[in-house]
C-alpha cells in the first residue's frame, strides 16, 4: 500500500515550489528527507523511491524545482542546477516548519544529477546532516558534456549556444531542446514513457540551461562537505549517462565519513530494475545510521567563573 501523501507548496526565494510530503504513521517527530530528481524530471517520478523511506519511518518531501512540473516560475523548464541547489535548501527550511519532522535531523537524497545538486546543497547548508547520491552523473559539467558528445559534438553545441545568445540578446526566448535524448535499446522509450506516466513532465528544457550545466562543477566543492556523511550508490554495468569514473573521481575528493557502493546493474538498474531494492536498502541504512543513531554535534556552553571553579574543585 502506498504511503499517504500531502501536496504542499513552499517558498523558494520568492517562487512557489511544489512538493509531495509523505509521512509515516507515528506520533512523534521523525527525521526528514528531501528528495530531488535530475534536470526537469518531476516529483511524481520520485514516488518510486519515497515509500522505501516512509516504511523505514522517515518523513519525505519530494520536490519539483522552480519552473518544473507543478512548481511556479517562468520561463518553464529551466534546468539551472545552481537554482536547484537553492530549492533543496528551501525545502529544508520548509521541513523544519513541520511539527511531524525533527528539525535537527534532515538528510538529502538525489538521483542522477539530482545527487550532485543535493551534495552541493549540503556543502553550503549544514542543516543537511547527511547525503545519499544514487546513480550519480554530473560532477563537472564541461567534462561530462565532452565525454557524452565528444569534442566535435561539444564544439557544435557551443556554436548553437553562441547563436542562442545572440537571439536572446535580440529579445527572443532561448530555444527549446529535449531534456532526454537517449539511445540504446533499453532506454530509448524512456522519455515517451515518462510523459505518459507523469502528466506534468515535459521532455524539454531551454537551450541556455546547457550554459548553466557547463559552469556547474560540484566536484570542486565536494571536499568541503565533510564532516557531513556521504553515500554514493553507483552503477557498475553499461551506463553512458551515469559514468562510474565520474562518481569515482568525485568520491576520491570527498572527506570522511563517506562510502561508495558500486552495484552490478546497468543504466536503469537502480531506477526500475533489479537493483532498486538493493540500492534503497543501502540508502535507508545510511540515513538510519546518521539521522537516528549518530549523536548530533553539541554546542559547548560559554565558560563562566562558576563553572570553571566547579571543575577545578
Amino acid at each position: 500500500m502506498a504511503p499517504r501523501s500531502e501536496q504542499v507548496m513552499f517558498n523558494s526565494l520568492g517562487t512557489r515550489c511544489a512538493g509531495d510530503l509523505y509521512l509515516p504513521e507515528v506520533d512523534t517527530p521523525v527525521p526528514g528527507l528531501v528528495l530531488g530528481h535530475s534536470g526537469v524530471m518531476v516529483k511524481e517520478a520520485l514516488a518510486v523511491f519515497a515509500p522505501y523511506f516512509v516504511r523505514a519511518g522517515f518523513a519525505v518531501l519530494a520536490i519539483d524545482y522552480r519552473t518544473v512540473g507543478s512548481s511556479e516560475g517562468e520561463p518553464r523548464c529551466l534546468d539551472y542546477p545552481e537554482r536547484q541547489v537553492e530549492d533543496f535548501r528551501s525545502a529544508i527550511s520548509y521541513l523544519q516548519t513541520r511539527p511531524e519532522v525533527d528539525a535537527a535531523r534532515i538528510g538529502l537524497w538525489g538521483v542522477s544529477m539530482g545527487g550532485s545538486v543535493a551534495t552541493q546543497a549540503a556543502v553550503l547548508d549544514r542543516r543537511a546532516r547527511c547525503v545519499v547520491v544514487q546513480s550519480p552523473s554530473v560532477w563537472n559539467g564541461w567534462r561530462y558534456l565532452e565525454r557524452s558528445l565528444g569534442r566535435s559534438g561539444a564544439h557544435a553545441l557551443r556554436d548553437r549556444l553562441d547563436e542562442d545568445w545572440q537571439a536572446r540578446y535580440a529579445g527572443e526566448d532561448s530555444a527549446r531542446v529535449p531534456h532526454l535524448s537517449l539511445t540504446g535499446e533499453t532506454v530509448r522509450e524512456t522519455p515517451d514513457l515518462a510523459g505518459e506516466l507523469f502528466p506534468t513532465y515535459r521532455n524539454e528544457k531551454t537551450l541556455d540551461s546547457t550554459e548553466h550545466l557547463l559552469t556547474f562543477s560540484p566536484e570542486d566543492l565536494i571536499h568541503r562537505l565533510a564532516p557531513t556523511p556521504l553515500l554514493m550508490v553507483a552503477n557498475g554495468g553499461w551506463d553512458p549517462y551515469h559514468m562510474l569514473e565520474e562518481a569515482q573521481g568525485a568520491f576520491a575528493r570527498a572527506g570522511e565519513p563517506k562510502k561508495l557502493e558500486v552495484l552490478p546493474y546497468d543504466v536503469l538498474g537502480l531506477y526500475t530494475g533489479p537493483g532498486l531494492d538493493e540500492a534503497m536498502a543501502l540508502a535507508v541504512d545510511w540515513f538510519d545510521r546518521y539521522l537516528r543513531k549518530t549523536r548530533l554535534v553539541t554546542t559547548t556552553p560559554t565558560p563562566t567563573r562558576e563553572s570553571v571553579v566547579a571543575m577545578t574543585q
